[in-house]
């Protein structure tokens, strides 16, 4: 008996019951999207007590208060992104006079993404140079002190989960003429070398406080990412929240609007309704096997008219308002907001066929 009790045990070790023929084991990793965050201000507000800089030094530079409240998302995933719409570079001196507006924070500020629980940010973006190629370098490398992925143009990021690698890329409208070839070739390249398994980009594009994308350059631009291999698109830019895409069975998101965004302290009241976007990713192996969208509904502030720059998630009657801003722009019908646990979208299959199985 004894012998027949070390003999199942060993044969329960070697193949346990989860290990039955024909189950399906999908390795899931969780990306959280966010949009614009400007930790600074435009360079005349920096002195103003309601500005993104007097707050922070009225709170003693509490470097987690910006993003206090989307932290039960950020730190519990795998992997945040979010659009750094300005630079963190302590050199007013590089300042472009040209430029209408002009966004920094202090380099110290870098801190608000490690405590916030980002680990990458896209850079491409209109106010990238408000201080100049000298600032943009300053504020590079500033991320990379703190070990904060960023990726500008042709100079993409990649980081492995769970033994998964992605790519990051990040263009504006500008950039994204200008790279249009090589992207194509860029992304068959890195997946075939087995760089990459998994592919984002991002695109800063469209028109500021619009509320539907537009065919001439977002659609146009998603779509051939998309044909050049990408698996997910993440657009910014518009201010505001647009509607969502999905593309040969990957996932587009127009616009994901303003989320702690220092640029003005009084927003308009289009740019208040927000989302953190949680992408849950199954792969079978390196392959992708599914995608599947939870939309959390956010405000980029907790008061007006002058805003603290704290995303707050909302309720109620509020998240049914941003649903429908995303429904207004979006082909196909949303799931709904349920109270506690998000819009839980359909899940997207990589390849045609795969819901059946």
């Amino acid at each position: 008996m004894r012998r027949f009790f070390a003999l199942l045990l060993l044969l329960l070790t070697l193949c346990p019951p989860c290990m039955a023929e024909g189950a399906e084991y999908k390795t899931e990793i969780v990306l959280s999207l966010a949009g614009d965050c400007t930790l600074g201000a435009d360079e005349p507000l920096h002195q103003i007590n309601e500005s993104f800089i007097g707050l922070m030094t009225a709170l003693g530079d509490d470097y987690s208060y910006p993003l206090a409240l989307a932290q039960d998302l950020f730190a519990s995933d795998d992997f945040t992104l979010v659009n750094l719409e300005g630079v963190l570079t302590d050199y007013r001196r590089y300042r472009n006079e040209r430029l209408s507006l002009n966004f920094r924070g202090p380099s110290r500020y870098v801190n608000i993404l490690t405590q916030g629980s980002v680990e990458g940010v896209s850079l491409s973006n209109n106010h990238a140079l408000d201080y100049g190629v000298m600032g943009l370098k300053d504020c590079q490398n500033t991320l990379d002190r703190a070990g904060v992925l960023w990726a500008y143009n042709q100079n993409y990021f990649t980081f492995e989960r769970k033994g998964v690698r992605f790519a990051v890329f990040s263009f504006r409208r500008y950039y994204m003429e200008q790279y249009y070839d090589w992207l194509e070739g860029e992304i068959a390249r890195i997946k075939q070398q087995g760089d990459a398994d998994f592919v984002i980009v991002c695109l800063h594009h469209g028109e500021e406080y619009e509320e539907k994308h537009n065919d001439h350059d977002q659609t146009r631009f998603a779509h051939h990412a998309i044909d050049s291999g990408a698996d997910l698109v993440v657009g910014t830019h518009p201010h505001v929240l647009q509607g969502i895409e999905v593309y040969k069975n990957r996932l587009i998101l127009y616009s994901l609007g303003n989320f702690s965004f220092g640029g003005n302290n009084r927003p308009f009241p289009a740019s208040v309704p927000t989302a953190v976007m949680e992408v849950r990713l199954a792969f079978d192996g390196t392959a992708l096997y599914s995608t599947q969208l939870t939309i959390h509904p956010f405000h980029s502030t907790g008061t007006l008219p002058y805003s603290n720059y704290q995303p707050v998630p909302v309720t109620g009657r509020e998240a049914e308002q941003v649903m429908e801003i995303l429904q207004s722009d979006t082909p196909f019908t949303l799931n709904p907001y349920t109270e506690g646990v998000g819009a839980i979208q359909d899940i997207i299959y990589a390849e045609p066929g795969k819901e059946k199985e």
